[in-house]
């Protein structure tokens, strides 16, 4: 009996999932991201390059494979938290995003609360104090390492998440470069929605024991458990103007990887030697605040990838479902010669595609230097350039000003509708 209880504990916790509706309220704004985003792609280039229901569609699948991974392995180590301790995470995470964005990220949050947890526990007498009183006294109550420890699977995951995706969600961006040149950019911001089903520590749970000697890993003196479910969404927001979308994303996934890795590895060490708990919150914090600065700064000391090249015109994006997505170009590719006549820039590109107007064969050199030949028939309605979206040149005048604009708000500038490229 006691087993078929365990069993029905676990359904309920599950069937949880589909019925709270901030998850749904995640998927919503997941959409309205992903409509914004195309809707700058519209006023950049006068095409829509992604399909927001497509990019919802892609979150979800992700993101639950990744929700239910990060479940099992966190179940698997023996994570098990306080309901109260989610609550602070989430509060302290909203605040931290009131100061930057980009603070939204359990990573913060976890290690504040780390920090918060030791400051409470050498000033108790705070838990009295009208006001701050009971939100202190949870905070002093905390156990904070768990909740590190869910930090560094999640991340681990995100990673896989950032190789999985590839840059399919990027968007292509028209920037100012270094020295008052256009250049050309990608904006990688996809989320994916990952709903976690977490053990939790209960006074009177259903669940109670242990799944094997030693288990739970992050929080040995709990004895009974329940299941909850954890709304989460998943997400990583970066810009590149010195390589390829997947080139970029493969980087930020290698990162990640070796960043959870050390966290992971930091926090396990910490249930063995208790001081190292602040150790892993301050890497927490400075770890992941590092990653993003060395992203800054390999962008700002490499030279530009999506500029015009003396070779050929270099291609900036692909529309999906044209020509050009057929017969396998990508952006980054440079395209030498259009039905046998040599092309310098975009100007060059139309009437070289006009001097067949039954047939287009191409000489494009790939990312390793290599000529490859590629052709395709040309029907009436097709684009007029297959589809392809070139590098800004010297007549390019409308771009995203980034220095009045962080990536996150991209898709608020004030721009002027024109043409560009394809």
């Amino acid at each position: 009996m006691a087993i078929q209880a365990d069993m029905l504990s676990i359904a309920y916790g599950l069937a949880g999932i589909f019925l709270n509706p901030i998850l749904y309220l995640f998927l919503f704004f997941i959409y309205l991201h992903y409509r914004r985003q195309m809707n700058l792609e519209r006023q950049l280039f006068a095409v829509r390059i992604q399909s927001p229901l497509l990019q919802t569609i892609r979150s979800v699948g992700m993101g639950v494979t990744a929700g239910l991974l990060i479940s099992l392995l966190a179940g698997a180590l023996g994570v098990v938290v306080q309901v109260q301790d989610l609550w602070l995470l989430w509060g302290l995470a909203i605040l931290m995003a009131l100061i930057r964005l980009r603070f939204l990220c359990f990573a913060y949050a976890a290690a504040l609360l780390t920090i918060l947890n030791g400051i409470a526990q050498l000033i108790p007498t705070w838990g009295s104090v009208p006001g701050i009183g009971p939100v202190w006294e949870m905070i002093g109550h905390a156990k904070p390492l768990p909740l590190l420890a869910l930090v560094a699977i999640m991340h681990l995951m995100e990673a896989m998440l950032v190789r999985w995706n590839g840059g399919r969600d990027a968007s292509p961006l028209f920037v100012e470069g270094k020295r008052g040149r256009i250049v050309g950019a990608y904006l990688l911001h996809s989320f994916w929605l990952t709903p976690l089903v977490m053990f939790v520590q209960l006074d009177n749970g259903a669940l109670s024991g242990s799944f094997y000697p030693g288990w739970p890993f992050f929080s040995p003196e709990a004895s009974t458990f329940g299941l909850m479910l954890l709304p989460t969404v998943t997400g990583f927001s970066d810009m590149t103007q010195t390589m390829t979308p997947r080139q970029k994303s493969s980087q930020i996934a290698r990162n990640l990887a070796g960043y959870a890795i050390i966290l992971l590895a930091l926090t396990l060490l910490a249930v063995l030697v208790p001081p190292l708990l602040i150790i892993a919150a301050l890497f927490a914090l400075f770890g992941h605040e590092a990653l993003f600065f060395k992203s800054q700064i390999q962008e700002r000391q490499s030279s530009p990838y999506f500029i015009q090249s003396s070779r050929g015109v270099k291609v900036m994006g692909v529309i999906p479902g044209t020509p050009a997505e057929e017969i396998g170009i990508v952006p980054g590719e440079i395209i030498v010669k259009v039905n046998g006549i040599h092309v310098r820039n975009k100007e060059d590109l139309y009437p070289a595609l006009q001097a067949n107007s039954a047939f287009c064969k191409m000489e494009v050199l790939t990312h390793g230097g290599e000529l490859k030949f590629v052709q395709c028939a040309v029907y009436a309605g097709n684009h007029h350039q297959l589809g392809i979206i070139v590098v800004p040149d010297a007549n390019t005048s409308v771009y995203v000003d980034l220095k009045r604009a962080s990536v996150v708000e991209l898709i608020k500038q004030r721009l002027e509708k024109l043409h560009i490229g394809a």
